[in-house]
């Protein structure tokens, strides 16, 4: 995967620099593509090494409170105690009990909540 990655950097830039030479791209043109390429590559990067942390099971956590949500939509909060779980993502946590001892696994980066395990 970094590998293809590499890759294309290094052929984005071989292109890149051909068409300058060429002149046949205009400054606006030009800062559009290189604004998609580097967004492109910051996604790239992230899920490059955010995807082999969730393979290899992802970070851990051991808590004994599960947050609650306040307000609705775009509006709903987490509210918690704990730092850690007001940024992790892509959980409901109203399916679960609110108090009890869980083992929480996520991604390193983007903070997905990959699985919740109740201990008894």
């Amino acid at each position: 995967m970094i590998g293809s990655f590499i890759v294309l950097v290094i052929s984005l830039f071989f292109i890149w620099k051909k068409r300058i030479k060429d002149d046949d791209m205009d400054n606006e043109t030009l800062g559009v593509t290189i604004f998609i390429a580097c967004v492109s590559l910051i996604c790239l990067i992230t899920f490059s090494l955010d995807i082999p942390c969730a393979l290899r099971g992802g970070q851990e956590m051991y808590v004994n409170e599960l947050p609650s949500y306040i307000g609705f939509g775009r509006f709903r909060r987490t509210i918690t105690d704990n730092e850690e779980l007001k940024h992790l993502n892509g959980c409901i946590w109203d399916a679960y009990e609110k108090y009890g001892n869980y083992h929480i696994r996520y991604t390193k980066i983007t903070r997905i909540v990959l699985d919740i395990e109740k201990l008894d």
